[in-house]
């Protein structure tokens, strides 16, 4: 079993997932575990660490965060790096990063080495690992994991949730009427949700969630401003993706997460960049006419784009 890993990943609670699952192979009792965020220490401190006698356990687990060095920011430490791993301690290594660098250096890096971790779980399994006794149809999980916009921190806070509120059901299944019940959508994920109406041009649910949002906010031209944003991550999307860009890579640019990109994928087909730019346009057209005294309700303005759509 090698004792030097690499998760890649930026979803914290996959890379606490990976981190257990190591933990859980390695089998030991007692193991000291250190975490350093690799922004602010040196790779010659993280050998250190490693070469240096345990006094608490028989073994510990080094947890190095924020490894930009393996996503190509220059280190001149990485040569020492790669003599540790070619003869290391007893001891565990692991590294954090958000992506590999193509560099060869830090090919030869992990090839001297290192264990590369799947970072990608999908939220789906994530879910059906948690259920423990409650069971949930397949169906009822893509709509679960659809509700929490594939958030996987999202995902795992509601889901204790509604173990709890079915506790003390005889059959400990989870159905769609308990999320609808029991999670509660924030004000961002009712925003979502209607972008994605709109995306689909299901106007029935677009006047539904709009509904929802207004009882939130009482202000339509927030909404609107919202919207608008949403809209541009749609465009923008659609954008980066035909330059082949990673969904990864799109969500850092555009500071989102990963599974918002991927529903942002699936929805930006259904426009041309014409028709979102024409979208962008109407609703920026609403909101002046609106603070301008052109119109005198928003809301009623915003109705009417909601049927044009």
């Amino acid at each position: 079993m090698k004792k030097n890993y690499l998760i890649v990943s930026n979803d914290k609670i996959v890379i606490d997932n990976k981190i257990s699952k190591i933990l859980s192979e390695i089998n030991l009792k007692e193991i000291e575990i250190i975490k350093y965020d690799m922004s602010e220490i040196t790779i010659p401190f993280v050998i250190e660490e490693l070469d240096t006698y345990n006094f608490l356990s028989n073994c510990k687990m080094v947890i190095c965060y924020n490894s930009t060095f393996i996503e190509g920011e220059a280190n001149k430490d990485i040569k020492a790096l790669k003599n540790y791993i070619l003869n290391p301690s007893d001891n565990y290594l692991v590294l954090v990063a958000t992506k590999i660098s193509d560099k060869k250096e830090i090919k030869e890096l992990l090839d001297s080495g290192i264990e590369v971790i799947d970072s990608k779980i999908s939220s789906e399994v994530l879910v059906k690992n948690n259920l423990k006794e409650f069971k949930m149809e397949n169906k009822t999980v893509k709509y679960f994991v659809s509700y929490c916009l594939s958030n996987n921190e999202k995902i795992l806070n509601e889901l204790e949730k509604l173990k709890h509120y079915k506790a003390d059901s005889s059959d400990k299944i989870i159905t769609v009427e308990d999320i609808d019940k029991v999670v509660i959508k924030e004000y961002d994920e009712d925003i979502f949700d209607l972008v994605n109406a709109i995306a689909q041009r299901n106007k029935n649910k677009c006047f539904d969630v709009y509904s929802r949002l207004f009882q939130k906010e009482k202000d339509t031209v927030n909404i609107i401003a919202s919207i608008a944003s949403q809209i541009r991550i749609l465009y923008n999307v659609k954008i980066l993706s035909q330059k082949r860009m990673s969904i990864d890579s799109i969500a850092k640019i555009l500071k989102v997460k990963s599974g918002a990109v991927s529903i942002a994928l699936n929805n930006c087909g259904n426009f041309s960049e014409k028709k979102l730019l024409y979208l962008l346009n109407e609703l920026a057209d609403i909101d002046y006419k609106t603070k301008s005294g052109q119109i005198q309700s928003s809301d009623l303005a915003f109705k009417t784009f909601l049927m044009s759509i």
